[in-house]
C-alpha cells in the first residue's frame, strides 16, 4: 500500500507554511494512508491518552505540585485546562451523586452534626429549604465552580508569602478541587458495587479530601504537612463560609421580594 502524496499546502487553508502540523491553522498533516495501526492511533488521540484529561487526572495523584508548577509557568499543553477539567469532573460526580442517593445522605449527614430538626421548622421555611435543596441538586455541577473564587481568596490570603496573583490561585486551586472530587466520583463507584458504604460515604470522602489537599498544598507549596493541613482548614473552610454566606444572603432577597409579590422561590413548584 502506497504512501499518500506528500502534500504542499494545508489542505484545510492552503497555507505552504506546513510540516507535520501547519503553522496556520494547526491542521495535522497526513502523509500515510489510514492502516489499522493507525486507526488506534486516531482512537488515542480522541482519548487524549498522551496529554489532556487522563494525563492530567494521572499527574495530579502523583505529583500535583508538578502539574500546578509547569501550567503557571506556561508549560499546558500536556494539560487539560482546569476549567474544562473541573467541569467534567464535577458533572460525573452529580451524576452519580443523585443517581446513588449520595446527595441526600451527605445532606443528612451534616444536620445531624449541626443538630438541626427539620421536623421544627415551620411550613413556610420547610417550603423554602425543599425548594432550595431541589435547586441546589439541579445545578450541582456548577457549585464547585461558584465555590472557586471563594476558595482562591482565602488561598491567595494564606499562601501570600508564594506572591502568586489572584488568578494563579484561581488555577491552583481549581486542580486541586477538581482532582479531590475525582476521589469522590471513585468513591461513589465502590458505593454503586457495595451499597451498604453509603452511610460512611460522608465521612470516608471528607477523610479523603481533607488527604488530597493536604498533599497537594505539601507538594506544590514545599512547606511542612501541618501548614498544608492547616491551608486546607483556611482554603476549604474559609472559601466555603464566604460562598454560603453570600449565597444565603442572594436567597433571603430573592425569596423574600418573590414572596412579597405573590410567587414561588426559584420558580419551583413544590
Amino acid at each position: 500500500m502506497s504512501d499518500l502524496p506528500k502534500p504542499n499546502q494545508c489542505p484545510v487553508c492552503n497555507s505552504t507554511a506546513i510540516e507535520n502540523y501547519c503553522s496556520n491553522c494547526g491542521q495535522k498533516i497526513y502523509s500515510k494512508r489510514f492502516t489499522l495501526k493507525s486507526f488506534f492511533g486516531v482512537i488515542g488521540n480522541a482519548l487524549n491518552l498522551e496529554r489532556g484529561i487522563f494525563y492530567t487526572m494521572v499527574w495530579l495523584f502523583r505529583n500535583p505540585g508538578k502539574v500546578i508548577d509547569d501550567y503557571l509557568s506556561g508549560r499546558t499543553k500536556p494539560y487539560l485546562n482546569p476549567l474544562n477539567y473541573i467541569l467534567i469532573i464535577a458533572g460525573i460526580y452529580a451524576f452519580l451523586a443523585l443517581s446513588l442517593n449520595i446527595f441526600e445522605t451527605g445532606a443528612q449527614a451534616t444536620y445531624d452534626i449541626l443538630g438541626v430538626d427539620e421536623q421544627t421548622y415551620s411550613p413556610q421555611a420547610t417550603e423554602v429549604q425543599a425548594q432550595w435543596t431541589e435547586m441546589i441538586k439541579r445545578y450541582m455541577n456548577f457549585v464547585p465552580i461558584i465555590m472557586l473564587p471563594f476558595a482562591s481568596l482565602a488561598s491567595k490570603w494564606y499562601f501570600r508569602k508564594k506572591k502568586l496573583y489572584y488568578g494563579e490561585h484561581l488555577i491552583l486551586i481549581t486542580y486541586i478541587l477538581a482532582q479531590s472530587i475525582l476521589i469522590s466520583v471513585v468513591l461513589a463507584l465502590f458505593v454503586a458495587i457495595f451499597p451498604g458504604m453509603l452511610p460512611t460515604f460522608p465521612v470516608i470522602n471528607t477523610g479523603l479530601t481533607i488527604v488530597y489537599f493536604t498533599y497537594a498544598f505539601y507538594s506544590y507549596f514545599k512547606r511542612s504537612v501541618f501548614h498544608a493541613l492547616i491551608g486546607f482548614v483556611v482554603v476549604y473552610g474559609l472559601g466555603f463560609i464566604l460562598m454560603m454566606t453570600i449565597a444565603m444572603i442572594v436567597v433571603i432577597l430573592v425569596t423574600i421580594a418573590i414572596l412579597v409579590l405573590g410567587g414561588s422561590p426559584f420558580g419551583i413548584t413544590p
